[in-house]
């Protein structure tokens, strides 16, 4: 009787303790798998403009408040004046062409893209070997899902797994962004395509017209929905920015893959509909006294099967194109494109609209679309961005997983330090050696 009694209380004994260490394992895979982003609470406004110090990163905090309530003209100003760099263009398209890879446009190691792609967008390879626009590979961080990556490009922040969940189930996006940014200075925005935009930020579009992203073997009228309103859009003088998600190219590939036959036909209906708004507006913008610039985004590529949503190099390999830079980027522009990081895209906005730089971003500004900046705007844009990057580095000294991104704004602290003697410079990450600009 003993022994049965002592048998038993040893199967309980191993029975808790495998259920503890079960529990134990689960916990740690599910912090490791799915862990919480730390982030900086609030929205960047005045503040962002002073610099930071090395024992209190929330300096100019105490006037936020009262900038914050100042009308979006009043702020607009605030914000040119503190500046320092005037604004490049005064509206702004984003066409997102949901899950193009870059390879389609820019080639990939090196290589042009093929015969047949290129003949399939011919007006885009038009605009990049003339210089009137500029090509990225931008690198989106896994998961490979619309709505992070969305989250991604307005905000500079980088999610995690979790947000494949939230993809299902879009909750409006609270966190600091450029649409927020940009609706605290008074622009009129429109948004035309994937309803994802609408559940992000519900309330803030002046018109909108959205379509479902989940019913996948739909690709002409997804698209169709959005070109629709191109005409009377771009006639339109009421907004500045205008947001287009075409969804049919990512609807082709879920059907057959990167070789099926509607691919072609897609490229070229995206290809039409940019060399349109580029005709239409951007070219016309010459006789009047906007400026508009056009970007072209995609949010993630996909593999040959047409899939996406993890890290593979043709999931992460998304596009970014800048047109309307013709006036400003060197017609020698060169034709080997560059890889960023998604996030990129967030300070280099910023900075060219003259709004704050969203809270939680940990891009770096992309030197090439500023290279038109003259030697003292351009280092003032660089330390803007180091200001950033270091109030993270500070508030969160145990995230090492940004270091990638911030380590070459690091190397040019000196920048700070000298910023009013900086005539020459030599930034050393990227072999790039300038002079101060007449």
């Amino acid at each position: 009787m003993d022994s049965a009694s002592l048998s038993c209380a040893r199967l309980t004994g191993w029975t808790i303790g495998a259920v503890v260490l079960q529990i134990l394992g689960l916990s740690l895979f599910v912090l490791g798998f799915f862990p919480v982003k730390p982030t900086l609470h609030g929205v960047s406004g005045s503040e962002s403009y002073y610099k930071p110090k090395c024992d209190d990163v929330n300096v100019g905090q105490d006037s936020v408040a009262n900038h914050r309530n100042l009308p979006p003209e009043e702020l607009r100003s605030l914000y040119k004046e503190l500046s320092g760099i005037p604004p490049v263009f005064d509206r702004l398209i984003v066409m997102v062409i949901d899950g193009l890879p870059a390879e389609f446009v820019l080639g990939r190691d090196d290589l042009s893209p093929t015969k047949e792609m290129m003949e399939s967008m011919p007006y885009i390879q038009a605009l990049l070997s003339s210089g009137n626009a500029i090509g990225f590979h931008a690198k989106a961080a896994p998961p490979t899902v619309t709505m992070p990556r969305l989250k991604a490009i307005v905000s500079g922040a980088i999610g995690g797994y979790l947000d494949v969940a939230f993809n299902f189930n879009t909750q409006a996006f609270h966190d600091d962004n450029l649409l927020a940014q940009f609706s605290y200075i008074g622009w009129k925005m429109i948004m035309l395509g994937d309803e994802t935009w609408i559940k992000l930020f519900p309330d803030l579009f002046t018109r909108q017209d959205g379509v479902t992203s989940f019913f996948v073997k739909d690709t002409v009228d997804v698209d169709f929905n959005v070109s629709r309103h191109l005409k009377s859009e771009l006639s339109a003088d009421d907004w500045d920015l205008l947001i287009l998600h075409y969804l049919g190219l990512d609807h082709v590939g879920h059907i057959g893959g990167r070789r099926c036959n509607l691919m072609m036909p897609k490229l070229k209906e995206m290809d039409e509909v940019i060399e349109k708004i580029h005709t239409s507006v951007i070219l016309d913008d010459n006789n009047g006294s906007k400026q508009t610039l056009l970007m072209v985004v995609s949010d993630h590529g996909m593999t040959d099967n047409g899939n996406h949503g993890g890290s593979s190099y043709e999931e992460t390999d998304s596009v970014a194109l800048f047109i309307r830079l013709g006036g400003h980027v060197p017609k020698s522009a060169p034709l080997k494109f560059q890889t960023i990081s998604q996030v990129d895209i967030v300070p280099t906005l910023a900075l060219l609209f003259s709004v704050p730089i969203p809270k939680n971003n940990v891009g770096v500004v992309l030197l090439e679309i500023l290279d038109f900046l003259t030697g003292v705007l351009y280092v003032s844009g660089l330390i803007r961005n180091v200001w950033y990057l270091f109030v993270i580095r500070k508030s969160y000294p145990l995230c090492n997983q940004y270091s990638n991104v911030y380590i070459f704004f690091l190397k040019q602290l000196n920048f700070i330090k000298n910023e009013g003697q900086c005539p020459n410079y030599k930034i050393e990450n990227r072999n790039i050696n300038r002079s101060k600009k007449k």
